[in-house]
């Protein structure tokens, strides 16, 4: 049978829009895509009409559903796009002894504690630096430190050291050196790892040095006076000698201490020399203390004697006098 060559054109007309058709929808269908996985580089490609998710499965691309997709897997696939899948590192945290399996983006250590609201002390222990990079599969451990400080001050009592010298008589002290008492402050320091006891340590600080005493001890032997034969007296021992200006008054009226003013009375400062205090003049003999005057004052003393003549013959002299038991 002969086909009309009307019929002919339609079917040739027919079939070639049909070839160009399926052409056309070919070249629409095939996608490439770029995906960068975790900061690795691919590119995919293949027929598509349909949604992200189903296309990376088709490639072996998993995605999990803590994986960080842009755009979204819902997404339609569009020839020339390019994905980014960012996947969590998984993270075992040990913290105070808790142990706890997590994922994250972070990419420092200190990044990774601070989204999981961790706070930490300057006495804290960290297994690694905070700027050390997160891995999956790696372990991190928290130790939190803390310290319990007590302090107390103890008083550190002086000595006193005695020096023995020839410059005093025997029985005779000199303070040289003022004793002072020192301080040390006493600090112990408890430390706790994880709210648990494990270790104390103290520390001594001199808050205030100690000055020890130091007392001169005299050693040397008390002279004793020389018999006065006029007086009848024997010889004593010295305990005290002042050098002093030494005048004379004639015997009469009361004394300062209510006494009669006779000779074997002096009178002195009793600021210097005590009332009633026993002395030994050279030249004169034992006297004692009983008077004072006006013009009598500090290193100055007076002798009572029985007259004008003998108080004439003394007049002003410097002598040492001495006070004997």
């Amino acid at each position: 049978m002969r086909i009309p060559k009307s019929r002919l054109l339609y079917v040739s007309a027919a079939g070639v829009a049909a070839l160009t058709c399926a052409s056309v929808v070919g070249k629409t269908g095939y996608k490439t895509i770029t995906v960068l996985d975790n900061g690795q580089r691919k590119q995919v490609s293949g027929f598509t009409f349909g949604q992200l998710d189903g296309f990376l499965e088709s490639h072996d691309i998993s995605v999990d559903f803590q994986d960080r997709v842009q755009p979204s897997v819902t997404a339609t696939v569009t020839n020339g796009m390019t994905v980014v899948i960012r996947r969590p590192n998984r993270i075992r945290l040990v913290d105070a002894g808790a142990t706890v399996d997590l994922y994250s983006y972070a990419t420092t250590v200190g990044q990774l504690l601070k989204d999981q609201g961790i706070r930490l002390t300057s006495a804290d222990r960290v297994s690694l630096p905070l700027n050390a990079s997160v891995a999956s599969g790696m372990t991190l451990s928290i130790q939190h430190v803390s310290h319990v400080t007590q302090t107390k001050t103890e008083t550190l009592q002086f000595q006193t050291i005695r020096q023995r010298t020839d410059r005093l008589y025997a029985g005779q002290t000199r303070m040289l050196t003022r004793g002072v008492k020192g301080s040390v402050e006493l600090k112990t320091v408890q430390e706790y790892i994880n709210g648990r006891r494990v270790g104390e340590y103290s520390r001594r600080r001199v808050v205030r040095p100690v000055q020890n005493e130091v007392l001169a001890v005299g050693i040397k032997p008390r002279p004793m006076l020389p018999q006065v034969s006029s007086r009848g007296y024997a010889g004593s021992v010295i305990l005290h000698s002042w050098t002093v200006v030494a005048t004379a008054y004639v015997a009469g009226g009361i004394t300062a201490t209510g006494d009669p003013a006779r000779p074997g009375v002096i009178a002195v400062d009793p600021a210097v020399i005590p009332f009633g205090t026993k002395l030994y003049i050279p030249g004169i003999g034992i006297v004692r203390a009983e008077d004072t005057g006006g013009a009598i004052q500090g290193t100055r003393i007076d002798i009572c004697v029985s007259s004008q003549a003998i108080a004439d013959q003394w007049g002003v002299r410097t002598v040492t006098i001495y006070e004997v038991q």
